[in-house]
């Protein structure tokens, strides 16, 4: 998704708009600004770079996850909520162990797991 698609969705999703849109469409466009953020920090540790970019993805990949994690339905779905919660925070640990250890291997095996769960055809 391009910047402009994520800004139209942001939009929409401010001004009410959402009702209408089919919850795994939303899901799955949410995952796959997870997986963006991911990869750009992966790229950016792997290149030696630090700076406000790869701060500003590590931040927006930890803050989607954690929204993620806090609106699951364990009522709902408690099996399939537990499920996605670890998932989730294996990814989150990834992230963070790859930050603290610049060490872009952890990162890329979660992104490949989120790749591979929405086939999203995101890593060449």
């Amino acid at each position: 998704m391009k910047n402009i698609l994520a800004k139209k969705l942001y939009k929409k999703i401010s001004a009410g708009g959402i009702e209408n849109e089919n919850p795994f469409d939303i899901f799955k466009k949410i995952n796959y600004e997870l997986l963006r953020s991911m990869k750009i920090v992966a790229e950016r540790i792997k290149d030696n770079k630090v700076d406000e970019t790869r701060q500003k993805n590590f931040s927006r990949a930890l803050i989607i996850i954690y929204t993620i994690q806090t609106n699951l339905n364990f009522d709902k779905d408690e099996q399939t909520s537990l499920d996605l919660f670890r998932f989730y925070e294996y990814c989150r640990t990834k992230l963070i162990n790859g930050m603290s250890y610049l060490s872009y291997k952890d990162i890329d095996k979660s992104v490949v797991s989120l790749d591979k769960m929405f086939d999203f055809k995101y890593i060449n």
